[in-house]
């Protein structure tokens, strides 16, 4: 019994550090510099949290009077920043957060709240632009081609008797 006590052990101690090897393996190589001739794997996160509208002041009370424990409506980005001066917003995230969790912020990290490197503020109008951009396909257009239907009274009555001739057949 003793065998297989040990045996067990070691086996779990095995896949812990293999796994916990792997996951920095992971880290190095996910977070490298991506900028052609940099490969820097010492690649830095940088949060900033903004906080809606009418939200200057942390409050357990909401806008609406009653206790409250999270902020509905923050948008979170998180930057990744290397020494090269390159930056990539990689994630924004709108999920609630907690009330403690921003006043702990407030106090010891009073500058995720500012958002005034102009890198950073590039680096938010490059996504927003990419991600509004890859939504809509490009299309070649015909530069005499318009999105306004052709308005004439020809047109009308031909579109009305195509109705008339659907709906009687």
């Amino acid at each position: 019994m003793d065998f297989y006590l040990i045996l067990g052990a070691v086996t779990t101690i095995i896949i812990v550090a293999a796994t916990v090897y792997c996951y920095r393996v992971y880290k190095r190589v996910g977070r490298r510099c991506i900028k052609k001739g940099c490969g820097r794997t010492d690649v830095k996160r940088v949060c900033k949290i903004l906080l809606p509208l009418g939200e200057e002041v942390l409050s357990l009370r909401g806008s609406n009077g009653k206790l409250r424990w999270f902020i509905r409506r923050p948008v979170k980005l998180t930057f990744t920043v290397c020494r090269c001066n390159w930056v990539e917003l990689v994630k924004i995230d709108t999920d609630p957060i907690s009330l403690w969790h921003c006043l702990w912020v407030k106090f010891f990290k009073k500058d995720q709240y500012v958002l005034d490197d102009q890198r950073l503020s590039d680096a938010v109008r490059h996504k927003i632009r990419q991600l509004y951009l890859s939504g809509c396909p490009s299309v070649k257009l015909d530069p005499q081609a318009t999105d306004t239907p052709p308005l004439s009274l020809s047109a009308l009555f031909t579109a009305y008797f195509e109705t008339l001739s659907d709906l009687l057949n």
